[in-house]
């Protein structure tokens, strides 16, 4: 061992080449379109985990008054305000992702009560089309999230 590294010190002096030309990592630098809404996203952060919170409730039991996902919607709505009002620091994605939930956002108004009685109902067609809406709201949503 101790001659393996005595070998290498005189093979990487004899071809003279030093330890100083070894690659170096570093950070690239971030780009102006990169800004996002630093200010913005710990609000984006915690609607995001209610979101997520409220997504998994969609298993047939009901959403009681006084629960939080009660209010996920206007939440999200209100949120998405604010990223609207600073979308010119977005790159083109996050703002195409902006204006993406408040598409979902109105496809998901006549939702509102399927999602209080838990995410079921006796019509298949409606459940469906719920379905997906929260399921578009949710990838939506995430994507705004992202792009800030």
């Amino acid at each position: 061992m101790r001659y393996s590294a005595i070998a290498l010190a005189l093979l990487l002096a004899g071809c003279g080449t030093s330890t100083t030309s070894l690659p170096t990592i570093t950070p690239a630098a971030p780009s102006p379109s990169a800004a996002g809404l630093p200010d913005l996203q710990p609000r984006l952060d915690a609607i995001g985990v209610l979101l997520t919170d409220c997504m998994a409730r969609l298993r047939g039991e009901p959403v009681a008054p006084a629960d939080n996902c009660v209010h996920v919607l206007p939440d999200v709505t209100g949120v998405i305000d604010e990223a609207e009002k600073q979308s010119s620091k977005l790159a083109p994605a996050g703002q195409a992702a902006i204006a993406d939930v408040r598409r979902q956002l109105a496809e998901i108004t006549p939702c509102e009560p399927w999602f209080a009685a838990g995410g079921v109902s006796s019509d298949g067609q409606l459940d469906a089309r719920c379905g997906k809406a929260w399921k578009g709201l949710f990838q939506s949503y995430n994507a705004v999230r992202n792009a800030a």
